[in-house]
């Protein structure tokens, strides 16, 4: 099924007329009144023949807007940037666009889902929380999740604030008298909600011993280094494993910052994932979230979600995750998890799909529980050798795009050699919840 416009779970958020190939990103931030002064470069490639490029941005203000160097018009209205480059753009042909803005970014509320998303302050600078429709709140983009592109941070603070970015930091130099420009380079491809800046006081920690090639980095705040470094610190070990689960690790960069604040649940930004102070015990108490969030970058960031009604596909292989690296680690099996979980879900009872579980049960946690149940119910099925080896093809065949769920039950079918219809319809179309296969894993 090919979603249109109208079949999205946020149809006012993101277009289909064009594609983002890359953005520029230039923020200088002003820790006092947390103003940043702004500009966007965006290399636009036309799906269609379009007259107008309807980007999201909420809450700042446009100063200028210039298309192939040339000042163009353009309006804001209802938390979009409509541009008009003055002639219709050709299919297929890249326009750059650079967009001037300035103000200060705060969230974007959610009413589907009674939350904020985007830009926040912490006690000592700032934290994005994008997913999933924050991404406005600080730059103009495309908010699609299957729209992917590469992205360059440029971003300007006091020298005495560090920055993470997505990506591999490339250069850091001195702007002026006591600024700091810090440089993140990141190829992508990457969903405008998986893009991420975290500016604060924070310790840059490198480790060794994960998968050839990939840099391990993570950003501590000083007064909590020695238990960050301990709940974090088998990072490496939980990268080697999942990479002989689901195939090689699709970036060459991870690591994970955590941001001066209470947060909740983390959230799995492209190559950086965002953690609070809420997460550190010195006692590994939230290592399934921290194995949580590394799984997403297999799943739901190198392989994306085509809309979001597909969450599942992100959050339950998230969730399986948990329980894989239970069992790599010395806890109890996967197997044990899932029947514990089955039947802690029994006992709450559930009312919707997680095929489609419309936009108010997105984060629900018995979609998350019900998707890595799914899982290993599937794999039961199927046997471990065809399972992981559809795993392993998922993140292949995929890797730097995104896919739905019509998708996932073709592959499975076809790397299982076994009809699997009806085992979907039952696990992701119906709210009531099935029985797993008696053999154990």
């Amino acid at each position: 099924m090919e979603f249109g416009r109208a079949a999205r779970y946020f149809p006012r958020h993101g277009s289909d007329d064009y594609r983002v190939l890359r953005y520029r990103l230039r923020l200088d931030w002003k820790p006092g009144s947390g103003r940043i002064l702004a500009s966007a470069g965006l290399t636009v490639l036309p799906e269609r023949a379009v007259e107008v490029i309807s980007l999201d941005l909420s809450h700042l203000e446009v100063t200028r807007v210039a298309a192939g160097g040339e000042p163009v018009e353009f309006h804001q209205r209802k938390k979009k940037l409509n541009i008009r480059p003055g002639r219709p753009l050709p299919l297929g042909q890249p326009v750059e666009f650079e967009i001037g803005y300035h103000g200060v970014p705060r969230p974007i509320g959610v009413p589907e889902l009674d939350d904020e998303a985007g830009w926040f302050r912490t006690r000592d600078g700032v934290r994005v929380m994008s997913e999933p429709l924050g991404a406005p709140s600080w730059f103009p983009c495309n908010d699609r999740p299957d729209d992917k592109a590469a992205y360059r941070f440029e971003i300007t603070v006091p020298q005495d604030h560090q920055v993470c970015a997505n990506g591999r930091l490339t250069q850091r130099r001195t702007v002026g008298a006591q600024r700091v420009e810090w440089v993140y380079e990141h190829p992508g491809p990457m969903a405008p909600y998986l893009a991420t800046v975290a500016i604060g006081r924070f310790v840059f920690v490198e480790q060794t011993g994960g998968p050839p090639g990939v840099l391990l980095r993570n950003a501590f705040p000083e007064r909590l280094l020695d238990r960050a470094e301990f709940d974090f610190g088998r990072q490496p070990r939980m990268l080697r494993v999942f990479s002989e689960l689901f195939g090689p690790y699709p970036f060459d960069v991870y690591g994970s910052v955590v941001v001066d604040a209470v947060v909740g649940d983390p959230l799995e930004s492209q190559t950086f994932s965002v953690f609070g102070t809420d997460r550190v015990t010195g006692r590994r108490g939230y290592e399934d979230e921290v194995a949580h969030e590394l799984a997403h970058q297999w799943f739901g960031n190198s392989v994306g979600i085509r809309d979001w009604r597909d969450i599942w596909l992100k959050e339950g292989f998230a969730n399986y995750a948990e329980w894989l690296w239970s069992q790599a680690s010395g806890g109890p099996s996967a197997h044990t998890m899932a029947v514990s979980h089955l039947n802690s879900l029994r006992a709450k009872g559930q009312d919707f799909a997680i095929g489609d579980p419309g936009t108010a049960r997105l984060y629900d946690d018995r979609l998350y529980t019900r998707g890595a149940l799914t899982l290993h119910a599937l794999r039961l099925t199927v046997g471990d050798e065809r399972f992981f080896a559809l795993l392993q093809a998922w993140a292949g065949r995929y890797r730097g795009a995104s896919a739905d769920t019509a998708r996932f039950i073709a592959l499975a079918q076809r790397v299982s050699d076994v009809a699997l219809d009806g085992f979907f319809h039952d696990w992701l179309y119906t709210a009531a919840i099935p029985q797993l296969p008696l053999d154990g894993a």
